[in-house]
């Protein structure tokens, strides 16, 4: 057998570190045997020489080198838009194909990995995944089959070997979509957001006028007309703070690949510039600090706040310049700029002649347009200019009784509190409700009606924070004038800044503390809606809702549920912009939207089959593409050096990967060998020594 050093190797005994050392210590003893000439130096060192190499333990490998079969990675698209037409089916047969040409090539393994895709095709992230399981030097290519709509297709990418995309689909296909180029992600509330939308319909010229329809949040339609093929400003309004919706509808063509991407979502949060609060103080009183250090702590809020120092019946000789800083601005307040308060609050006030009669009809008439007015009611409040006795006082969700209860009470949350978002982060549980701190006085008051909420009690359960809708706007009061003590920290506080930021944030109608929301879920199998309604008051007695392909109207009831809640269940499959209206049993209806976001994915907005996202890579990566209706390439082994693709076929490389394969081992010096050795030079040193 030939061998070469190639083949030489050693396998030491002991460690390396031991045998360095061992060797060292042999040659010292050698040198210091030659420095005093004692008898039988050489024989020595030849002895321990063949002991360190026994220890060393060269020998001879036989090897022999196995070629290794080349690694084909198949990709195959599996997402969404594969079901639609016959890609599935040219998918199927491309892999059968493939399956047949390599079935005898023991030189090949293709390994196929399936790309799921419900939202998404990442077809190159599971190609990452895969390179980094295999050698690289044994990869002969890489075949993609897949629609062409690839979500990560990267900038650059270099394999070493050949990548080649099959594309399914049709070259004449048809899709007209609508497709967000630019979007509003925040709108100031009472004014517009802007959208770029761009109605595609490549079988239109550019220009051309196409229909589209909006649906907005209120169930109501508007017409629109967008250029074709070019982007357009489409606007939505902003009625209020949060979330706001609306869907563009385009007719659909029944040649269409997929007729979902004919509706988009607008979505935008609407934010409010500020809130801006007037803040009526009837006299100065700790609880009027109360209330301005916590709305001017908001950043959130522009604060406008007048005290009256000195009513009219005051006999005092003080200047009115040492009084105020500025006169106060009744008809400026009342008449020019009421409406743009967001919330008016009058804390202790009495009309003594300082406010005309007339403007608190101004401030009912603002409060039934959309407007708000909270109470905070003290003594005065009962007293002949009092505003229990004013058009205001007969707005607020509670008649004084006329009694002025002065007793020590902790406030509490009740029941329909404890459902309500004002209060309910604040309620803790029935069994150990919150140690808030003590108040002594409460006006003695009676709910107006049905529609009252009552979320804080005190005394023998009456009411101490009500709230009430009148029309279109809210009123609330406050039938004590002592929360200040929570704020002085007077035996314990309790949580003053959360509720009235909650409070006036309810009357200035953040659509998060809305007290009677219907929430949507779609069903885990698609087919159905569940609608949670968080009800107080009335109880529910139908839910119904518009199919958004149809038009048809579904009905359902609903049922109480373990958490205080109301659930129904409306079967609608189709997918959208769903408008759904629930009833209770006063006839009190509530409206709620639901949105399907995952309509519009990434696989939705464009399902045309194309070539073109993929072309530049795959020929940057000397490989082959071109549509599977036009039949398959001829796969073809290529060397290294070679060119990868032509026009009907496609490259895979010979790759030269090898395994090496050990045949058996020669060792050069065997123990036994070895024992002999050094026996037979002791035995002739001990001769010619002894001589």
């Amino acid at each position: 057998m030939n061998r070469s050093w190639q083949d030489f190797q050693i396998a030491p005994l002991l460690d390396i570190g031991l045998l360095q050392i061992l060797a060292i210590a042999c040659v010292a003893a050698i040198l210091l045997f030659a420095v005093f000439r004692l008898r039988g130096t050489i024989w020595r060192a030849i002895a321990m020489a063949v002991m360190l190499l026994a220890l060393i333990a060269p020998q001879f490998t036989d090897q022999n080198r196995e070629k290794l079969s080349d690694i084909v990675l198949v990709l195959v698209d599996r997402s969404n838009s594969q079901n639609i037409g016959s890609r599935t089916d040219q998918t199927d047969a491309a892999i059968s194909q493939i399956r047949n040409r390599f079935a005898d090539d023991q030189s090949i393994e293709l390994r196929i990995e399936e790309v799921p895709g419900e939202t998404d095709t990442l077809m190159f992230a599971a190609l990452d995944r895969l390179l980094g399981g295999i050698p690289r030097e044994r990869l002969g290519g890489v075949v993609m089959i897949t629609d062409g709509q690839i979500h990560d297709i990267p900038t650059s990418l270099d394999l070493g070997a050949p990548l080649h995309a099959l594309i399914t689909g049709r070259e004449d296909e048809h899709d007209r979509r609508l497709q967000i180029r630019q979007t509003a992600d925040y709108g100031i509330v009472g004014k517009n957001a802007d959208f770029m939308v761009e109605a595609i319909d490549r079988n239109l010229e550019t220009g051309s006028p196409v229909s589209v329809r909006m649906l907005h949040e209120d169930g109501t339609e508007q017409n629109l007309t967008l250029p074709a093929n070019e982007p357009h400003r489409v606007t939505i309004p902003v009625p209020h703070a949060g979330p706001v919706i609306a869907e563009l509808r385009m007719d659909e063509n029944p040649d269409e690949t997929d007729q979902t991407n004919n509706r988009l979502i607008l979505e935008t949060t609407g934010v409010r510039d500020r809130l801006r609060v007037l803040l009526l103080s009837g006299e100065p009183h700790p609880g009027e600090r109360a209330w301005r250090n916590l709305l001017r702590a908001d950043p959130g809020v522009d604060l406008v706040h007048f005290t009256i120092l000195r009513p009219p019946e005051k006999g005092d000789d003080t200047p009115i310049n040492e009084l105020a800083l500025i006169p106060f601005p009744i008809r400026d307040l009342f008449e020019v700029r009421l409406r743009q308060f967001d919330l008016i609050i009058f804390d202790r006030y009495q009309m003594r002649g300082v406010l005309p009669a007339h403007y608190l009809e101004k401030v009912v008439d603002y409060v039934r347009w959309g407007g708000a007015a909270l109470v905070v009611a003290g003594p005065e409040y009962l007293g002949p200019d009092g505003l229990s006795n004013t058009v205001l006082g007969d707005l607020m969700p509670v008649r004084a009784t006329g009694r002025v209860i002065e007793q020590p009470f902790a406030p509490r949350v009740n029941t329909a509190g404890r459902i309500h978002p004002v209060t309910a982060p604040i309620a803790g549980s029935i069994n150990t409700p919150p140690k808030w701190g003590r108040w002594y006085r409460q006006i003695e008051t009676r709910e107006t009606d049905n529609d009252v909420m009552t979320l804080l009690t005190g005394v023998d359960q009456l009411p101490l924070l009500s709230l009430r809708r009148v029309e279109e706007g809210r009123a609330a009061m406050l039938s004590s004038d002592q929360m200040w003590l929570w704020q002085r920290g007077h035996d314990g506080g309790g949580p003053i800044a959360e509720l009235l930021r909650r409070l006036s944030h309810w009357l200035m109608k953040e659509p998060a503390l809305d007290e009677n929301t219907i929430a949507t879920e779609r069903s885990a199998d698609g087919k159905s809606l569940t609608l949670s309604w968080r009800k107080i008051g009335a109880e529910p007695t139908t839910a119904t809702g518009a199919d958004p392909e149809t038009g048809q109207v579904v009905r359902t009831t609903f049922e109480r549920t373990s958490d205080q809640t109301w659930q129904a269940t409306l079967p609608i499959a189709e997918r959208g912009l769903i408008r759904v209206q629930a009833l209770d049993r006063d006839g009190v209806t509530q409206s709620a939207l639901h949105v399907d976001r995952d309509v519009l994915t990434s696989e939705r907005r464009n399902t045309n089959s194309t070539s073109d996202l993929l072309r530049e890579l795959v020929l940057a990566n000397g490989g082959y593409v071109d549509r599977i209706e036009k039949g398959l390439p001829d796969f073809r082994r290529v060397k290294e050096e070679r060119v990868w693709f032509g026009t009907n076929w496609a490259g895979l490389m010979e790759t030269e990967s090898y395994r090496t394969v050990i045949g058996g081992i020669t060792n050069l010096l065997p123990l036994p060998v070895v024992a002999i050795l050094l026996g037979l030079m002791c035995l002739i040193g001990w001769r010619i020594e002894s001589k």
